[in-house]
């Protein structure tokens, strides 16, 4: 204890209240710095998407767009059948189903065709059953007829027995006798076979006319069911459901009335894929055999396909499936490779034909650039906040543009969002 009686103060209390001052505001500090911070992140994030700088190959072109088709496929529509000019859908296998070889994929209404066949049956067992009756009515009709004719026929031998006996020892009148029984047997044998054989003629006339019938009739049975077994339509090989478009860009659907020569359903080999690409008109001057082209799937868009132009078309034409008065040259694209599980023919696709490349350059979107009286430039994200760079640009594709210099690979710039960018 000192002079004055108070205590002193030691080395290690003073740390304790030092401590105790010091702590509470580091952490008050800290607290509204942090706050501070996340205010500024969320502040950031809600004017857009913030994407990383990448180095990669620049392409530099044109803009195709289109559908990816198979190079083998089989297009199916309503069976040939003879006198059958319209259709009605009945059934229809889901769009984009994997189907197997003679899985059935479409059928057509069977009622008509089904009332003809129970129609043209009744006629045939009717046919069957008067040819039946013909015959039995026949049969019973000459029963009779061939028992008199036996009679006949018996007494007939028995006469010309008699006649053979030598004359001298037959009376005069028993002989005359004779011969009038001869004669008469001989005379209603004759009648008898002359009824029978008229019998036969006419009964057989009836029944061949009723076979014919039948004939006819069970031909048209056999069609019939031949008919109804074709209406259900079998896929040729293992593949995809694709319901076809028609020139309006509509698809059929069940209840829908086809027409014979249309085609409803395609039934494409996965294996092997190519893109049938559209380019603008204005474009159209610029395409040739044998470019690069790089193209992504609406359905996959990350993931870029490439393929080379093989064939173009020679005059411009208006957009397939719709009614844009937009004019457009086709061009058919080979692709480097198939991914049979997430390529399907119908997909849509927008990609770039080359006209250059820059290799190994610094990739921004084009979105991200800004533009001020003293130049371009981009919002990067720091640690603890944004910042507006300055940037000297170079080339410049469809979706990026070249950063010769302000932003890095990995860097992240702010890609804004629907309206951000004019109120910027």
């Amino acid at each position: 204890m000192g002079e004055n009686g108070i205590e002193p103060v030691t080395v290690s209390q003073r740390r304790r209240q030092l401590l105790r001052w010091v702590l509470p505001a580091l952490l008050l500090i800290a607290f509204f710095a942090g706050g501070w911070t996340l205010r500024n992140k969320l502040a950031a994030d809600r004017q857009g998407e913030w994407l990383k700088a990448t180095r990669d190959d620049l392409v530099i072109g044109f803009e195709v767009e289109g559908t990816l088709a198979s190079l083998a496929s089989e297009t199916l529509g309503p069976p040939p059948l003879p006198d059958v000019w319209n259709f009605k859908l009945s059934m229809l296998a889901p769009e984009g189903s994997d189907v197997k070889r003679g899985q059935p994929v479409a059928g057509f209404d069977t009622s008509d065709l089904q009332r003809r066949l129970d129609e043209k049956r009744a006629e045939a067992d009717e046919a069957r059953s008067q040819i039946e009756k013909e015959r039995a009515d026949l049969a019973l009709q000459t029963k009779g007829e061939r028992l008199k004719l036996a009679e006949a026929e018996a007494r007939l031998r028995k006469g010309t027995l008699k006649l053979e006996a030598p004359a001298e020892i037959q009376v005069i009148h028993e002989r005359r006798t004779v011969e009038i029984e001869h004669d008469v047997a001989q005379r209603e044998a004759k009648s008898i076979r002359g009824r029978l054989d008229a019998l036969e003629r006419a009964a057989t006339a009836r029944i061949a006319l009723l076979e014919s019938r039948l004939r006819e009739a069970e031909a048209i049975v056999e069609r019939t069911q031949s008919s109804i077994r074709k209406m259900t339509l079998t896929s040729p090989s293992e593949g995809t459901v694709i319901y076809v478009t028609n020139w309006r860009g509509d698809k059929k659907k069940i209840g829908d009335n086809v027409w014979k020569q249309e085609k409803i359903i395609e039934i494409p080999d996965l294996s092997k894929m190519k893109a049938e690409g559209e380019v603008d008109e204005v474009d159209a001057g610029r395409v040739a055999l044998g470019q690069r082209v790089s193209l992504r799937l609406d359905a996959h868009p990350d993931e870029e396909f490439s393929g080379t132009i093989r064939s173009a078309g020679t005059t411009v034409q208006r957009k397939k499936a719709t009614q844009d008065p937009l004019k457009v040259l086709r061009v058919e694209i080979e692709l480097d490779r198939t991914d049979p599980v997430k390529m399907r023919p119908g997909m849509r696709f927008t990609g770039t034909i080359e006209t250059g490349r820059v290799s190994g350059a610094v990739l921004i979107p084009r979105e991200a650039v800004f533009v001020a009286p003293s130049g371009p430039f981009v919002y990067r994200r720091g640690r603890f906040s944004t910042e507006s760079i300055p940037v000297r640009l170079g080339k410049e594709g469809d979706r990026f543009v070249q950063v010769l210099n302000g932003v890095n690979p990995g860097e992240r710039v702010l890609v804004p969002g629907r309206g951000e960018k004019e109120d910027a």
